[in-house]
């Protein structure tokens, strides 16, 4: 039966062709919520999620962007006149004013003079990590969404073309295209709007984690050149 009804919904579609309404217009807005009560649900699961990864990334992106850029420009210059000069402890009080995820290593191994260096290098690499994870915080949230919104989307766009499809098959007598075609382009509609969600969270992802490796290769290249500084000869 449903194939015989698809057969009649084509073949008058030939014989008689749609002519659109001359005042038709395109609304996104109104294709998202004209299904029923499920894909309402659907939609405005998928758009808090879309404005949670923007909050997310924002909170995230200044949060890094405020503890990476307190650091003085002449901070290694600083701690090294300290260190070979003897003034460890001017060092440290100087590691403390800067309140800083560099700052906070230094005075890692600063505290660790005196004690092989492999016992530097692990305290300096144990902080990098705890300040690591302070910017990743809440980072797994921000990745989940670019696999659960077009999945969310997707789910949508199926039960509306069931929806869709089962009108189809339990219409009596002639049938308009007109309740077909509403039916699937308000199913894909949230696929499109799942979509729309996670290419931009995926993206914002992927910038925080790279300002993220961006600090960790600084952190190393500081503490390499604090290795360098206590080990150079007086």
């Amino acid at each position: 039966m449903l194939v015989t009804e698809l057969t009649h919904v084509l073949f008058a579609q030939v014989v008689a062709p749609v002519v659109a309404p001359e005042n038709a217009e395109f609304s996104f807005w109104k294709i998202m919520f004209h299904g029923g009560i499920f894909a309402k649900i659907v939609m405005a699961t998928v758009i808090l999620l879309g404005v949670f990864s923007v909050y997310l990334f924002f909170e995230r992106f200044f949060f890094i962007k405020r503890m990476t850029s307190k650091t003085d420009s002449n901070f290694m210059n600083n701690i090294e006149d300290f260190v070979r000069n003897g003034k460890i402890d001017s060092a440290l009080d100087y590691c403390k004013t800067q309140n800083s995820p560099e700052a906070r290593i230094l005075e890692k191994g600063i505290t660790r003079l005196g004690r092989p260096v492999s016992d530097i290098v692990s305290a300096m690499e144990s902080q990098t990590q705890i300040e690591v994870a302070n910017m990743e915080k809440n980072l797994n949230l921000l990745a989940v969404v670019p696999s659960i919104a077009p999945m969310l989307g997707l789910l949508g766009t199926v039960i509306g073309m069931i929806l869709a499809f089962y009108k189809l098959s339990e219409a009596e007598g002639s049938f308009s295209p007109k309740t077909l075609s509403e039916g699937i382009y308000t199913a894909l509609g949230q696929t499109a709007v799942g979509l729309a969600v996670a290419i931009p969270a995926n993206f914002a992802y992927n910038l925080l984690l790279t300002r993220i490796d961006k600090f960790v290769l600084n952190a190393q290249n500081m503490s390499g050149e604090f290795l360098d500084v206590i080990n150079k000869p007086l």
